[in-house]
């Protein structure tokens, strides 16, 4: 997350030492040990709560192009049928003038 070397830390230690003092520098860094363990788990927290919102919004999305294939696929077999229906009508007239013409 940080990037903070030996000499960075030993450093912050010193001021620290110096600073606070011996007596009261093991209850700070418990307490600012506490403290970083509490933001790296709202950290990941927050991460987990992204990603389950971008693979919901994935799955919406999927979903969507679905729903939208199958509106399609509806309207193709509706055309078809359609199609079917002007060409049996087509059929049934000339089979009629046929028959009209033949008599």
């Amino acid at each position: 997350m940080f990037d903070i070397g030996f000499w960075e830390i030993l450093l912050i230690a010193i001021v620290a030492l110096i600073v606070v003092g011996p007596e009261r520098l093991p209850k700070l860094i418990r307490v600012t040990g506490l403290w970083i363990g509490r933001a790296q788990a709202s950290l990941q927290s927050v991460k987990n709560e992204i990603s389950k919102e971008l693979r919901a919004q994935e799955l919406k999305e999927a979903l969507d192009k679905t729903q939208q294939s199958a509106s399609d696929l509806k309207q193709t077999i509706h055309d078809d049928l359609k199609m079917n229906s002007v060409k049996e009508d087509m059929t049934a007239e000339k089979e009629e003038k046929d028959n009209t013409n033949g008599k």
